[in-house]
């Protein structure tokens, strides 16, 4: 029998390094270092990582088809780097960090259009409590015009928009991850992922950093010192595959755990982190964000 406490120890140490992506997010807020930077830092990390692991040889058999899915996954972080950047504006890093981390509530909805997978009474909560946290956070931000007034009702609904347009931007990925993982090489009986893993994953994150480096060369921001910027970029992209190689340790382990115990201790790490060391307030609206997103990843699992 598998121990369960190495399961419990890696998951969660493979959560808190992926923790340290939202905590970049936070660090660079303050010096001029935006999320597509760190996005583009990730990206080039991880393409090293799986460039070093792949055999150069089968990207000669990748169709175009995964690079297209790749440019879509480019896109889709784009869009969800420059709104989170709109939210860190506009609110603290809690609910932010929700939002980018409930993307497992997509796949539940895409694999039941897409491969007719029946949504069960867990999925289903899972995905009540995922609305539940996008509603609660978007109790928690602010008007994003620099005055120090109360929220509107307006206010409150175009910011719990950007954060449901966050949490599906960001889904893009692991829609890709899990089509790829279902979909056959012909004449064969094994999946893309399975045939292409390092490629795949290399083609995903050179394509990102590319993209979102591009972007950044185009919008000309300029941070307040490169060397922040290399320190910020190595924290988020070495959590990242930090995170990515602990998990796939996990592999022999039971699923259900692996992945409750990973995604609640992602967004605790980041959550935490953000109230201890840069003072973000707690209230009601905060305990039930975090608490439902929780619940989220929880019940999402639950059924495996």
């Amino acid at each position: 029998m598998e121990n369960p406490v190495a399961a419990i120890l890696l998951s969660a140490l493979s959560g808190l390094s992926l923790a340290l992506i939202g905590i970049a997010f936070r660090i660079g807020q303050s010096r001029n270092i935006f999320p597509l930077h760190i996005a583009t830092s990730i990206g080039l990390c991880g393409a090293l990582f799986f460039g070093i692991q792949m055999d150069w040889g089968l990207l000669r058999e990748i169709p175009l088809f995964i690079y297209i899915l790749a440019l879509l996954n480019a896109g889709g972080q784009i869009l969800a780097m420059e709104l989170t950047k709109v939210s860190l504006k506009r609110g603290p890093l809690s609910p932010v960090w929700c939002a980018l981390n409930l993307n497992f509530l997509v796949v539940i909805i895409y694999s039941a259009i897409a491969f007719h997978e029946r949504i069960t009474f867990y999925p289903m909560l899972a995905l009540l409590f995922g609305i539940l946290s996008v509603v609660a956070a978007a109790n928690i931000g602010n008007t994003g015009s620099g005055e120090n007034r109360k929220m509107t009702m307006r206010d409150k609904v175009v910011y719990g928009f950007i954060l449901f347009v966050i949490l599906i931007a960001n889904s893009v990925v692991f829609l890709t991850i899990k089509d790829l993982s279902t979909r056959l090489v012909p004449g064969k009986t094994v999946t893309y992922l399975a045939a292409y893993l390092p490629n795949i994953y290399f083609i995903l994150y050179l394509l990102m950093a590319v993209l979102c480096g591009a972007v950044v060369a185009l919008q000309k921001n300029k941070v307040s010192r490169g060397f922040d910027l290399v320190k910020v970029g190595l924290l988020a992209g070495c959590g990242s595959i930090a995170g990515l190689f602990l998990l796939s340790l996990c592999a022999r382990y039971q699923a259900a755990l692996v992945f409750t115990v990973n995604g609640a201790v992602t967004i605790l790490g980041g959550t935490l982190a953000s109230v201890f060391f840069f003072g973000e307030a707690r209230s009601r609206a905060w305990y039930l964000t975090i608490g439902a997103a929780i619940a989220a990843v929880v019940l999402a699992n639950f059924a495996r």
